[in-house]
């Protein structure tokens, strides 16, 4: 059975005044110069206090075109959203389709059967429903206990729409995997902004990235919708999390659908920006944003948006005047492209009313502080269409999914293959 959401409430912390400061608080830098988009921050003098830092709003556009022709294979297709990688010790591939499978990628074929359903929500909602298989993420033992996690949207006993974590084994053959363990549930979920990309992180614990539905959910340390969370392997929750008893790691998020780690303290994080629809204010649009969090930090959302500041709220590094939006994102490691060593990588999905193109955007930030960007560009503008996921695979070289056959964007985008997987190999 379908059932409708009622359309977020105007959250009650937006000032009015904020908008009429947006343009006086933001560098504007989109018109950088240049092969590769140069663009120093300037005011940044090295630090990583977050305090000294500058915001580069882009007005014109999402970013200078890059410099180099790349070479991208398709490593399979036939696919439906396919929302999320987990490489395989052997090669093969776990991927999440958002209608509720788990696909098997086996020398470059989609195996016809899913490796396993989940039910998901079935939700009526402007614009479509955003819910669905998302985030995948594997054990970091995998290779031994044969463990992974799935993100996904699910009705709960009361018929509420929420996003569950849950631990799955998969089978010594690859083909089919049956629930170990509910890791965590009842994250507030909704028609939009279900996050849902999850990572093992460089400590070992794992984290996923939660919307905001509602947009004072976001500043509510009660509720862990609009959050990053954080938690151990098995569920429960780390004694050296922010707030005690909580799996809150960083707050004030709308919709993340990507993250990475710049070195063990610091996040790089993409978020929507504002739609003008929940908040009620149709010309508040676009500011999508790349963000740097520690531990505790309160990126803003729904109290300030683009490069506006408030005491206690982290601005982002870059914002858009338009939207991109970023969907998925991986820190460039490979040596295929030593142009790119150390880049975040941001996937971008277009938007049918604001968008600027769709792209793979690189984002190159100082190799010793993540605050000041030093070079972004652009590439593979409307080549591929919408591109859901980026991440590196254990070969060294970054993966792309699209997300064309979504009934979003574009009508007729939706190729007769499907949607794909794509690999990035080098440069032509």
């Amino acid at each position: 059975m379908r059932r409708s959401i009622p359309t977020p409430r105007r959250p009650s912390l937006i000032a009015l005044a904020i908008l009429s400061t947006l343009t006086l608080a933001c560098g504007s830098s989109t018109s950088t110069g240049g092969a590769g988009g140069e663009a120093g921050q300037g005011g940044s003098g090295g630090s990583t206090d977050p305090s000294f830092k500058s915001c580069m709003l882009n007005d014109d556009g999402p970013g200078p075109t890059g410099p180099l022709d790349l070479d991208v294979e398709v490593v399979a297709n036939g696919l439906e959203v396919p929302w999320g990688l987990g490489f395989l010790p052997n090669g093969d591939i776990l991927v999440t389709e958002r209608p509720g499978r788990l696909r098997l990628i086996r020398d470059g074929e989609v195996l016809p059967a899913p490796v396993l359903e989940v039910e998901v929500a079935e939700v009526e909602v402007f614009l479509g429903f955003e819910g669905g298989l998302l985030g995948i993420a594997l054990h970091p033992e995998f290779e031994t206990n044969r463990l992974f996690y799935l993100y996904f949207t699910a009705t709960a006993e009361d018929e509420s729409v929420v996003n569950r974590i849950v631990r799955y084994t998969l089978s010594e053959d690859g083909l089919s995997a049956e629930v170990d363990q509910v890791i965590i549930d009842d994250i507030p979920a909704g028609g939009h902004h279900q996050g849902g990309r999850i990572h093992i992180g460089p400590d070992g614990l794992l984290y996923a990235g939660a919307g905001a539905w509602e947009p004072e959910q976001s500043q509510d340390l009660g509720n862990l919708a609009g959050k990053i969370l954080r938690m151990n392997l098995d569920g429960s929750i780390p004694d050296d999390n922010p707030y005690p008893n909580s799996y809150i790691f960083v707050s004030g998020i709308r919709n993340t659908q990507g993250f990475d780690w710049f070195d063990d303290d610091h996040l790089l994080v993409i978020d929507h920006g504002p739609s003008g629809l929940e908040l009620d204010m149709p010309d508040l649009r676009g500011l999508d944003e790349i963000n740097v969090a520690k531990k505790g930090d309160n990126l803003g959302w729904a109290s300030i948006w683009g490069c506006t500041e408030a005491e206690g709220m982290v601005s982002p590094i870059m914002t858009w005047e338009r939207a991109v939006p970023p969907a998925g994102a991986a820190i460039y490691t490979g040596t295929a492209i030593p142009q790119w060593t150390g880049s975040f990588m941001v996937s971008t999905l277009g938007s049918e009313m604001f968008s600027d193109g769709l792209h793979l955007h690189r984002i190159q930030v100082a190799e010793d502080d993540p605050y000041v960007i030093e070079a972004h560009d652009v590439y593979l503008e409307g080549v591929y269409g919408r591109l859901r996921n980026a991440k590196m695979g254990p070969d060294g070289h970054l993966y792309l999914t699209t997300s064309n056959c979504e009934g979003r964007g574009d009508p007729g985008a939706c190729p007769a293959e499907g949607d794909a997987i794509l690999r990035i190999v080098g440069t032509k």
